[in-house]
């Protein structure tokens, strides 16, 4: 324990924090790691991915793009894209800082370290220190918060993230975030993956290929650029208005925004199934870092008997398994039933609100939201009690009753 705080601080007296303006002004050996990065993560590391992600979902925010650097080389130890925003509903009127990511979990926080520095959780609580001390605005108020957001539980990035905010002093609270389904594919062909599904799952997907293939009008087509990605909207938007789906999922400007990044960059997986030339069903799936994403799917409400959605999928998968040789599919967030069949594993994400105690707003918010759940839990316990108190009694009573 001993040893490892001192090497704690040699590292952090060693370091500097640096803050550029954006991805445009980092220094070679800084691009050189997000480079790196981009090789393992694809489009979820790439400047385009924070870009969108600021012009749809911060909007009014400010980027903060922060560097962790060994304070005589300038060695890269760590590169975070943050945003900086006033508007984070647990900090009433505060100012908050927090990783730049996007509401369904494509990817984990970007928190981009060198994968040679020894000491990631340093790295980062030198991060946190500096932004428990530093101006967001250039005015002598500091930063009320941290938000970071997502990390898998159990991973060795939340335990980090955990650790250097603890570290750095600050008032940490964990909080679900979301579920996904997934299963790791590496190695796998579409003829291994497929007879590793349930006997039941395999016969209803070919009885349902073979019988939309008899008709002889079944058309199963792939769009990934963006000059087809142009041509086949009518199609996606046709389906979408026709779906169950909500339309703001289905078709809301940053989904559409981001169809086009990935075609452009190469990423994008549109799918669409057609009977007797009508679009009966869509998919959108990006493939990128190794991972195929399942962003969005929808069905024509009048195909439904078809099963024009599971033919779809299976076209899909098929696909990114031996053409694109994904290593891993994931079928995003939500505890849809349907998912269960085509992904094996499951996984928990969660974020992380850490609250200053260098301000006052920060001490106020850890007091209203840190003690209040542990408030919820008892009062929630004291009435699982109360109940099981009353139906022992019932029982009792009732039992009185019979004798």
């Amino acid at each position: 324990m001993e040893q490892r705080d001192r090497a704690s601080r040699d590292v952090t007296r060693a370091s500097r924090v640096r803050q550029f303006h954006d991805f445009t002004d980092l220094p070679g050996s800084y691009r050189t790691l997000l480079e790196g990065e981009i090789k393992r993560h694809g489009l979820f590391r790439e400047p385009e991915w924070f870009a969108y992600l600021m012009r749809n979902f911060f909007e009014t925010d400010e980027l903060r793009l922060y560097g962790v650097e060994e304070a005589d080389s300038g060695r890269p130890f760590l590169l975070a894209p943050l945003f900086c925003s006033t508007r984070d509903r647990a900090v009433r009127k505060g100012h908050v800082i927090g990783s730049i990511s996007h509401p369904e979990n494509y990817t984990t926080a970007a928190l981009i370290f060198d994968p040679a520095v020894e000491h990631s959780v340093v790295a980062l609580e030198a991060l946190f220190r500096h932004l428990r001390s530093a101006s967001p605005d250039g005015h002598p108020r500091r930063f009320d918060a941290i938000r970071i957001w997502p990390a898998e539980l159990g991973s060795a990035l939340g335990d980090t993230i955990h650790h250097a905010l603890r570290r750095a002093g600050f008032f940490v609270q964990s909080y679900a975030n979301s579920f996904n389904r997934y299963e790791d594919t590496t190695g796998l062909s579409y003829e291994a993956y497929f007879a590793q599904r349930s006997a039941n799952m395999r016969y209803n997907v070919r009885r349902r290929q073979r019988a939309l293939e008899k008709t002889g009008r079944l058309e199963l087509i792939l769009v990934t650029s963006p000059a087809d990605l142009e041509s086949a909207l009518p199609d996606y938007m046709s389906v979408s208005s026709a779906s169950w789906k909500s339309p703001a999922s289905m078709f809301a400007l940053e989904t559409l925004r981001l169809m086009h990044l990935c075609a452009i960059k190469g990423y994008l997986r549109l799918g669409i199934l057609r009977l007797d030339g009508k679009p009966a069903a869509v998919q959108f799936w990006i493939v990128s870092g190794g991972t195929a994403h399942c962003a969005r799917l929808a069905y024509d409400e009048a195909y439904k008997k078809l099963a024009v959605g599971v033919v779809l999928t299976n076209f899909m998968i098929a696909h990114v398994l031996d053409h694109d040789r994904v290593n891993k599919l994931d079928y995003g967030y939500g505890r849809d039933d349907y998912k269960r069949g085509w992904m094996k594993d499951a996984r928990e994400y969660y974020g992380f609100i850490a609250f200053s105690p260098s301000t006052s707003v920060g001490r106020l918010s850890a007091i209203r939201h840190i003690p209040g759940r542990w408030v919820k839990r008892l009062i929630k316990r004291g009435l699982g009690l109360l109940g099981w108190k009353r139906f022992k009694n019932q029982d009792v009573e009732k039992g009185a009753d019979q004798a």
